[in-house]
């Protein structure tokens, strides 16, 4: 696991979610930056994911290895849906849709740092 690439994860889902989070709070519909910044967060998470797969597939065993896979799959899908949704539900509740799948990912990214173990 690339650790400064899980950490620019982790900054991109903390923006997305603090974004999402006041787009809901101040009662607006999410606008074409806040796709844009969620595409910008899954081209990340499928780069992170992506050089995950390459590790796995040179040998370095995760702690969890089951629990891996499952994250790195959740991840990339995650935010693609959580996309859909926002752009077929324009109400204001698609930015907490995207708060939260954004929060997923940086949630599990921090996990993966920490199945991942020492590199």
């Amino acid at each position: 696991m690339n650790p400064v690439l899980a950490g620019i994860v982790i900054g991109l889902g903390l923006v997305c979610t603090v974004w999402g989070v006041t787009t809901l709070a101040l009662n607006k519909p999410v606008g074409r930056a806040q796709l844009i910044a969620g595409a910008v967060l899954e081209a990340a998470a499928l780069a992170q994911t992506v050089v995950a797969v390459v590790l796995l597939a040179q040998g370095h065993q995760p702690i969890e290895f089951g629990t891996t896979v499952g994250y790195l799959i959740v991840i990339a899908l995650i935010v693609p849906i959580a996309a859909v949704w926002a752009l077929n539900d324009r109400s204001r509740y698609a930015g907490g849709v995207l708060a939260v799948a954004a929060f997923a990912v940086l949630a599990m990214t921090l996990r993966l740092l920490d199945l991942w173990g020492p590199a």
